[in-house]
């Protein structure tokens, strides 16, 4: 017997297009479902749904942004149900016949903190929020925070695009979603801020109605919006396949691609050539590196890529590679069971000793009060 499944689905943008194209991938040619398409919010009323339910629906599949009081209907019900981009807390206290699937905020966050880092022209950084902040745009802003952090850099979160002519430049700049990187770029030009020069943008979705219309058009990162539809179809065929109940659960979905654009393009030969030598750095500090390793990798004088390391970086190549095998040290101090030793040498340090000492004069602490200073992390016996 055929399945009556409801779907609404935002169809204005690439995320709706591609989580509509990866339903049918799922599905596939000999799909057994009877399909009710709603493609905008003004179609998806609280009647709507209501009628649905009258009709017996097996299934809803649910992607239409700022419709809480229009699925409410569904939070009484305990039909089949999957939300994407749908924060509505009485829908998701249903403890059963419900998958909340997101993109990862965790993921996105950290392509984004990489992305700006691996430039090697950022001298701050920044995250721009949607106007109506969004708790999407609070996770990704955490994670974007967390995994600069990691690396020692400090994250400015801003509500809007005002905040950014007073940060040092260049400034890397991570936009919530594309409609607001669209806004930074227009902030840009009409502050005399030139992009990428003075500031690299980075949105997210790969719109590309809007990045490729921006001026300079937009980077951008795409989630597996279409791994998101396929999950979609494939969790609702089961609840509504199973002859019970289903525990809720959600499930994440991670990257796809990251489309590089003008608005973070490198188009300096010494833009280039440190962007190179941190690369190459972030890759190879743990190994026990040096800086001849670094200058024989770009393959140009000591003297000249010190220079351009300086400045760009604001530092000399000797201590950006310190930096990095002490950012290294802290992480497996906090993520590990590892003893100091063994982590000192898993990140280029033959003398513990020296390491101890280095650590303490960097943080003000040693690495044994640091790890216990860190919330879970893990005692060992060495100091």
């Amino acid at each position: 017997m055929r399945k009556k499944v409801f779907i609404a689905l935002r169809m204005a943008g690439i995320a709706g297009q591609d989580k509509l194209g990866g339903i049918f991938r799922y599905l596939g040619d000999s799909h057994d479902w009877d399909c009710t398409l709603v493609r905008t919010a003004r179609e998806l009323t609280d009647a709507r749904i209501a009628e649905a339910l009258r009709e017996r629906f097996d299934g809803f599949i649910l992607s239409i942004p700022d419709t809480e009081r229009s699925v409410a209907p569904l939070a009484r019900a305990n039909v089949p149900t999957i939300v994407m981009d749908v924060h509505d807390p009485s829908l998701s206290a249903r403890k059963s016949n419900l998958v909340t699937i997101r993109n990862s905020a965790v993921a996105i966050g950290a392509c984004a903190a990489n992305i700006l880092m691996s430039s090697g022209r950022c001298r701050s950084y920044a995250f721009v929020h949607n106007p109506t902040l969004m708790e999407w745009s609070v996770d990704r802003f955490r994670a974007f925070r967390e995994t600069l952090r990691d690396s020692g850099h400090w994250c400015h979160e801003l509500a809007n695009a005002e905040g950014l002519r007073a940060l040092e430049r260049p400034v890397g700049v991570f936009a919530a979603n594309d409609d607001t990187g669209f806004d930074v770029l227009a902030y840009c030009r009409a502050h005399g801020m030139r992009v990428p020069d003075d500031a690299l943008v980075l949105g997210i979705n790969n719109d590309t109605l809007i990045c490729d219309n921006c001026r300079p058009r937009l980077s951008s990162i795409q989630p597996d919006f279409e791994q998101e539809g396929f999950l979609a179809a494939q969790a609702l065929d089961a609840m509504m396949r199973a002859r019970g109940d289903t525990p809720s659960r959600t499930l994440y979905v991670g990257v796809k691609t990251i489309v590089r654009r003008e608005s973070t393009a490198e188009t300096s030969l010494s833009g280039k050539l440190v962007q190179k030598a941190v690369a190459f750095i972030r890759q190879n500090a743990r190994k026990g590196i040096g800086v001849g390793d670094v200058v024989r990798h770009l393959g140009c004088s000591r003297r000249l890529a010190d220079l351009r390391f300086r400045e760009l970086q604001g530092t000399s190549i000797g201590e950006a590679i310190i930096t990095e095998r002490l950012n290294a040290v802290r992480r497996l101090l906090t993520t590990t069971h590892e003893t100091i030793e063994a982590i000192g040498a898993s990140c280029g340090y033959d003398n513990p000793n020296y390491l101890k000492n280095l650590f303490r004069r960097r943080f003000g602490m040693t690495m044994r009060d640091f790890r216990r200073s860190t919330h879970g992390g893990p005692a060992t016996r060495s100091s």
